[in-house]
């Protein structure tokens, strides 16, 4: 049998670290938008939405970051919890588009699919699922 390689889990977790890192960032980008000192009550109203909305992301990325986590060290929920977090950071793209029609969802969704295809690649699933030896293999008698 052939050495396992944790390149591309590492490499995961080295991408979902940079995820991690690009939302962060644009929610201080997008909070640093609003313009305190001249209030119009109309433009304020949706500009300060548009932000709040911003902090449906916090599940999303806290799972993402403690995914990140996971892979760098090799543990076997972090493909779990890497799942999850881009399942729920499509969908809060998703409604986001829905409500706002904002234009960044768009980047923010490619990334999360690839990452969930890459995630369901072969070099990946390898890492974390568990070797069964040969000679345990289910001889199709009953048990």
């Amino acid at each position: 049998m052939g050495e396992q390689s944790y390149r591309p889990v590492k490499i995961i977790g080295f991408l979902l670290i940079l995820q991690v890192a690009g939302m962060v960032g644009l929610g201080v980008y997008e909070f640093w938008q609003i313009d305190w000192r001249q209030i119009q009550p109309e433009r304020l109203v949706r500009r300060s939405i548009e932000v709040a909305v911003l902090f449906l992301f916090v599940p999303s990325v806290a799972l993402t970051f403690l995914s990140a986590l996971s892979f760098l060290f090799l543990r076997r929920r972090g493909w779990l919890m890497a799942a999850i977090g881009q399942g729920l950071s499509l969908a809060v793209c998703l409604w986001l588009y829905s409500v706002f029609e904002l234009v960044y969802v768009y980047p923010i969704m490619a990334y999360c699919v690839v990452m969930i295809l890459y995630l369901n690649s072969q070099s990946v699933r390898s890492v974390f699922h568990p070797r069964r030896d040969p000679r345990q293999q289910d001889s199709g008698e009953p048990m």
